[in-house]
């Protein structure tokens, strides 16, 4: 147990090693949640904004001084579809395609987030609220920072989920090799770990439904939880309603027909789990079915350029940014071939690929905003690297030539990953000399890729660069030196 104790620990300071803060405007609301729900005893978070009917000389309370402007992307009426905001302001603040209209000067603000990752995050946040007691609000960066701790502790716990899962497919050579390619090797080091995004509620789900279900024998108790797991990582994202169909243990063919009441369990523990989402929209949005984005735009005749760009765009491709993920492909088609109920599970979460693959592609920002690589897709990170553990087991890099493919595009990985951990800039390359948001053709230009970008602006990073790559390196030399004896004495 020490040992796993260790293990998270370090994780959670390898996630603030790279020294650089790494956050969006996104992440604000799913921090305030704690003290609106701490100290209001609510979801609205009229008492953080700036209210524009209100002269700022008269403005009374400390938690106005904040005073995020109303019409942020992130905030909408509450309750809007059963009272339609008639906006008698100027919008000074651009909003996504389909999103909703921002609250008026008279309506209740709400998140346009759903609630899971926010009520994950409590338990870390809930200390830095009753410390504040009634006074002022900490600064942003404050804020940022304490969101910065709660993603890196829930992105830890499901590294460590994930480390034990693997264990039971690979030596511990290699599933500490593929532990560090999942944490350092793919958006975790750049987005799950760094902020609180959605995405580390969704690894954690993922991992723990994993952990508990991905074995030859599953007892009806473990479906049900698995379920429940799954279920509430919609609440955190609702994508994640597509990697809950296919964990579930259904007779994809030719498979012949499993026992009934195993996916029956499943089925009633994720509707079970998803009820906080339904809660929630139901009490903020007005109905149960209502969703805080608002209607947004999937067009389908986008879905060439969206495919293009989540596989080979130069400036988010996963195909490019992770081509490792090849291997991880590769395990996923082995097990159409294989018997056994991991091999269904496998088969599954193949189909769940392909979908969140094709439902992302027809989504009007399928790039996910300005950020480094595809955040989007790798909400399935977890899932690729079980699927490349369990093919290691069958053989998968049993020849020369596919291991030193596989470890050089990991090599890849690793590199571009944290030097984008060390120096990238959400403000840098994504917004200058154009914003990527609004001017996406630019993800597709060869002669300028964001990775390179990243790279070019290492030497900018200066002392602290350094210092945080020295970090950085001390921080897996202890944990490769903590793994030593035991990598030693396991079996290969």
């Amino acid at each position: 147990m020490l040992r796993w104790v260790f293990r998270g620990l370090l994780l959670v300071a390898l996630a603030f090693a790279n020294l650089n803060d790494i956050w969006s405007p996104d992440v604000i609301p799913n921090a305030l949640f704690s003290w609106t729900v701490i100290r209001e005893g609510n979801v609205d978070y009229d008492e953080f904004t700036d209210r524009l009917d209100v002269p700022p000389n008269q403005r009374i309370g400390v938690l106005m001084d904040l005073g995020i402007p109303r019409d942020t992307y992130f905030f909408r009426a509450c309750e809007s579809q059963r009272r339609p905001t008639q906006i008698a302001f100027r919008v000074t603040s651009p909003r996504s395609p389909g999103g909703p209209p921002p609250p008026g000067p008279d309506d209740r603000v709400c998140s346009i987030f759903p609630p899971g990752i926010a009520i994950l995050a409590l338990p870390v946040l809930a200390p830095f609220v009753l410390a504040s007691g009634p006074g002022p609000l900490p600064d942003v960066t404050t804020l940022v920072r304490a969101g910065h701790l709660a993603a890196a502790v829930l992105e830890s716990l499901a590294t460590l989920l994930l480390w034990s899962v693997l264990r039971r497919f690979a030596n511990a050579r290699a599933a500490l090799a593929l532990v560090l390619l999942y944490f350092l090797g793919t958006s975790v080091r750049t987005v799950a770990s760094q902020a609180l995004w959605q995405h580390a509620g969704v690894h954690l789900a993922l991992t723990l439904a994993l952990w508990l279900a991905l074995r030859e024998r599953v007892s009806v108790r473990r479906e049900l939880l698995a379920g429940l797991i799954m279920g509430f990582g919609i609440t955190v994202r609702q994508t994640t309603a597509i990697v809950a169909l296919g964990l579930a243990r259904l007779p994809w063919p030719p498979i012949a027909m499993v026992r009934i009441g195993a996916p029956i369990l499943y089925a009633i523990g994720v509707g079970i789990g998803a009820v906080p989402l339904l809660a929630y929209n139901a009490i903020v949005f007005g109905s149960p079915f209502e969703q805080g984005y608002g209607d947004k735009p999937f067009y389908l005749q986008g879905t060439w350029t969206g495919l293009y760009g989540l596989l080979v765009s130069p400036s988010r491709g996963i195909l490019v940014y992770e081509p490792w993920i090849v291997a991880a492909l590769a395990g996923l088609a082995l097990a159409w071939t294989r018997p056994g109920l991991i091999a269904l599970r496998l088969r599954g979460l193949s189909i769940a690929a392909v979908l969140m693959l094709l439902l992302y592609s027809q989504y009007e920002e399928w790039w996910g905003g300005r950020v480094f690589g595809p955040r989007f897709l790798d909400d399935l990170a977890p899932a690729m690297a079980v699927a490349i553990a369990w093919g290691i087991s069958q053989g998968l890099v049993s020849s020369t030539w596919r291991r030193i493919a596989f470890w050089a595009s990991a090599i890849w990985s690793w590199v571009l990953f944290n030097a984008a951990a060390l120096v990238y800039d959400p403000n840098g390359w994504d917004t200058l000399p154009l914003n990527v948001n609004f001017v996406p053709a630019r993800l597709f230009e060869w002669s300028d890729p964001q990775w390179l970008a990243v790279l070019a602006a290492l030497p900018s990073g200066g002392a602290r660069a350094v210092v945080a790559l020295v970090l950085s390196a001390a921080l897996v030399a202890l944990l490769l030196r903590l793994e030593g004896v035991r990598v030693r004495a396991s079996p290969a």
